[in-house]
């Protein structure tokens, strides 16, 4: 704990400093021109040039306010536009996460075809991200291309990194590249941070009332400092937030918990030489989150408590250089240390006798012995080459390995549970990326992966084409496979408190690994239409079949009266097919109209014994949204959003309710709307005050479980009630 509060007061000194330093060099930046390229992209792995081609010419450093090429990695490892990719890749980028008001992972994420966040649990927020009907332990979260994501942060790490953190995010479903592991079987979220590009600095704060009650508040800063030779660049970010919890039917219990969190976090990029650039990244994290009743009391003196107190430290090295026009490389090195203390349980909110009886005093034991503690040490090695050659067009080998560790000490005395794991997994990877005329590309990739808990390696195939027969008109076509291994994963370090007892997951010893077929093919238009007017128009079509699918038996022979017992086993397959359509309408980058929808069909060829049921629960067959933006001028900037969300199946565990069953969810409309005005001040400098409304027509759950023996995790449609949030941002 020192350790930590010593870490975080020192990036605050820093970035005072570096905020100071920023405002002093701003004028200067701004009137300097340099004769060096953009250190964001120059030192990445890069589609080289055919030798005939000048190499691209100099240039100058982006303002805050230009508009620049959007350069994605995420399917090949080397840069390439957006619109050149070979692989299916939707980005949000900065000014779609500032325009979003997003303040982390979890809202950048929710305005996106085919991608839904759900909360999960009533008490805790545990929540997770869909691809395609997949559930989240199917997709594969990254920062900056490394795995450092593990199943213990999996739980409530969307929530804990900050959009300060984030330059844009890569979403790539479906795996489509042999870059990533056999788990991105639903697909890829890539979290990529940036270089900064010039001298700035950034306050925000933001306060709120969930179901315009239940106060909330953020402070977050972030600054950047480049020096003159722009061969040295540090970023450094950090905040803090509290949430109070909301009750929705006055029952006493929570819907959404109360969380505290403070973070911050440090990037340093050298150029050790001209071609050759070291980066060093380093965050910290710390949050305390519960849900229940009794806020006042300790955990154990609760009617129902899930609380959990995290501890999170991650850094990166990381050296990359373009030995040649042909030749570049990096190697990397990361760790992620999470430590949780944690309490899931119920029942102690019982008065006892005097002197106690024999029953009450063991209700009161076991109410004690719901606390639990975890860590999770997280270590990653990787390096890359590049290969680049013109031959029928330019093409670009990549080869490269992996190394992951993932060790995880988890005890939980009052549910009997005791996890001592340490996972490793080693992979190598070949791709071969072919240019092989200006109306077409194809990708051919194999990885190979040996986990420690399989007796082989694992062999995953895959392969994308992107044809472009007419200006206007691209097709992207990929297969894919992956794999999961019968390890620990994220739900299994969640205990969801149903009836009062801990509803706790183990893995079958003969859980068998779960392979992932998959197969997109994707259809896009671009057409300029009258001046300064453009449509996009895409079609993707989807389907993944999963073989051995992993399922959970809810088990009647628990000995611990105050644990549900669920059991994972093979069931069977999965299937998952269906299609999405996204259409985007934008005049003079000033004003636009967006939309998506997805419909998807996912059923298991065997039923759920708990329910006699074939479908994926928590899927529904159709949803989308639509988004209309506007900067009429004078500095405003209007955005409104609506989410709709069909029906679908969501499981309701007895307790509050007699006997388990399945409930069909309604509609759900999710409309928010953001307003925000930029105040020029001299010298660059601005202020922009804003406010917004989140579902502004509070569709949500109506059925809520209510009292001490409800089911926590029967919860679904929009996380937020109605609420409304209004803040100020300034920077220079």
């Amino acid at each position: 704990m020192t350790l930590f509060n010593w870490m975080t007061s020192t990036l605050v000194v820093v970035s005072l400093y570096l905020f100071n330093e920023a405002a002093l060099a701003q004028d200067q930046q701004l009137d300097h021109n340099h004769d060096h390229v953009d250190h964001n992209h120059q030192h990445q792995p890069q589609q080289e040039p055919a030798p005939s081609q000048e190499p691209p010419a100099p240039q100058e450093p982006q303002k805050p306010d230009e508009k620049v090429e959007e350069l994605v990695v995420t399917g090949t490892m080397t840069e390439k536009t957006l619109e050149e990719v070979p692989i299916k890749t939707q980005v949000i980028d900065r000014t779609a996460i500032e325009r979003m008001k997003a303040t982390n992972l979890a809202d950048t994420l929710e305005l996106t075809s085919g991608v839904r966040i759900e909360n999960d649990c009533q008490n805790c927020g545990f929540t997770q991200v869909r691809l395609n009907g997949l559930e989240g332990r199917y997709t594969q979260i990254l920062i900056d291309g490394k795995p450092v994501f593990s199943s213990l942060a999996g739980v409530y790490g969307l929530e804990q990194i900050p959009e300060e953190m984030i330059e844009r995010v890569e979403i790539v479903k479906g795996g489509g590249s042999a870059l990533y592991g056999g788990n991105a079987v639903g697909g890829v979220v890539n979290v990529i941070t940036a270089r900064p590009r010039y001298n700035f600095a950034r306050l925000d704060f933001r306060g709120g009332l969930l179901d315009l009650k239940e106060p909330e508040f953020r402070l977050g800063a972030n600054t950047g400092a480049v020096n003159e030779e722009r061969t040295l660049a540090v970023h450094v970010f950090g905040g803090a937030s509290r949430r109070e919890p909301w009750d929705a039917n006055d029952d006493g219990f929570s819907e959404v918990g109360k969380v505290s969190q403070v973070l911050a976090g440090a990037e340093s990029y050298f150029d050790v030489m001209d071609t050759a650039e070291l980066m060093i990244k380093f965050h910290v994290v710390q949050e305390s989150r519960r849900g229940g009743n009794d806020f006042d009391k300790p955990e154990h003196d609760a009617g129902i408590a899930e609380s959990i107190r995290t501890q999170r430290v991650g850094g990166e090295i990381r050296f990359k250089h373009i030995a040649t026009k042909h030749f570049s490389y990096d190697l990397g090195y990361g760790l992620a240390y999470t430590e949780r203390d944690s309490y899931y349980g119920g029942g102690g909110d019982i008065v006892l006798s005097d002197p106690p009886t024999p029953e009450e005093w063991e209700q009161k034991l076991a109410a004690l012995n719901a606390y639990g503690h975890t860590t999770n040490p997280v270590h990653t090695a990787d390096g890359a080459v590049n290969l680049s050659f013109n031959a029928l067009g330019m093409q670009i080998i990549t080869l490269g390995g992996q190394f992951l560790s993932d060790g995880l000490d988890d005890r939980a005395p009052g549910y009997n549970r005791q996890i001592d794991e340490l996972y490793t997994s080693v992979a190598g990877f070949v791709q071969h990326d072919w240019m092989f005329a200006e109306w077409g590309e194809s990708i051919v990739g194999l990885r190979v992966d040996k986990h420690s808990e399989l007796d082989n390696p694992v062999l995953n195939p895959r392969a994308a084409l992107k044809l472009s027969p007419l200006p206007w008109l691209k097709t992207r076509t990929s297969f894919t496979t992956g794999f999961r291994a019968p390890q620990v994963f994220d739900e299994d370090l969640h205990i969801a408190v149903v009836g009062g007892e801990g509803q706790v997951i183990y893995n079958d010893p003969n859980l068998d690994p779960e392979r992932s077929y998959g197969f997109a093919q994707q259809i896009e238009g671009d057409f300029d239409l009258a001046s300064n007017w453009s449509l996009e128009v895409s079609i993707n079509g989807f389907w993944t079949r999963i073989t051995d699918a992993f399922t959970l038996d809810e088990q009647e022979d628990s000995t611990n009266p105050n644990e549900m017992v669920m059991l994972r086993v093979n069931r069977g397959d999965t299937t998952v097919f269906g299609a999405e359509l996204e259409t985007e309408l934008v005049y003079d980058e000033s004003y636009g109209i967006g939309a998506g929808w997805t419909y998807e069909n996912a059923k298991n060829t065997k039923a759920d014994p708990d329910f006699n049921s074939k479908e994926i629960f928590r899927t529904p067959e159709t949803y989308g949204f639509a988004e209309l933006r506007a900067n009429p001028g004078n500095g405003f900037e209007i955005s409104t959003v609506v989410n709709v969300t069909g029906p679908m199946t969501v499981p309701h565990y007895a307790g509050y309710i007699a006997e388990d069953r399945l409930e069909k969810s309604p509609w759900l409309t999710d409309w928010s709307a953001n307003l925000s005005y930029k105040l020029d001040l001299r010298d660059e400098r601005y202020l922009q005050p804003y406010v917004g409304i989140r579902n502004i027509l509070d569709s949500r759950q109506d059925d809520y479980d209510i009292g001490p023996d409800r089911d926590a995790g029967y919860i679904y449609g929009p996380r937020y009630p109605r609420s409304i949030f209004f803040g100020v941002k300034g920077g220079i």
